[in-house]
């Protein structure tokens, strides 16, 4: 699954995590070190079984590029 991350609006410390239909998947929370929030917490979700501390925010965006067998990217309407 590819995975869409843009900042949330109004928002500097969380990033949205979206699947290419738009479908929530989760957030990235960096104010307290780069956390990864599953939008689905059934033992079965796309990030379920994930590692939610991250070093960074590319750590995170590979870790769930990895875990969903598919591509993180930023969304084409943002920088970083």
């Amino acid at each position: 699954m590819d995975v869409v991350v843009s900042r949330a609006p109004g928002s500097q410390t969380v990033w949205n995590l979206t699947d290419r239909l738009g479908r929530r998947v989760g957030q990235i929370i960096r104010p307290k070190g780069d956390i990864i929030a599953a939008a689905d917490s059934a033992p079965d979700g796309p990030l379920a079984r994930i590692a939610a501390a991250q070093p960074s925010l590319d750590a995170a965006m590979d870790e769930e590029a990895k875990h969903l067998k598919g591509a993180c990217q930023f969304s084409s309407e943002q920088e970083e």
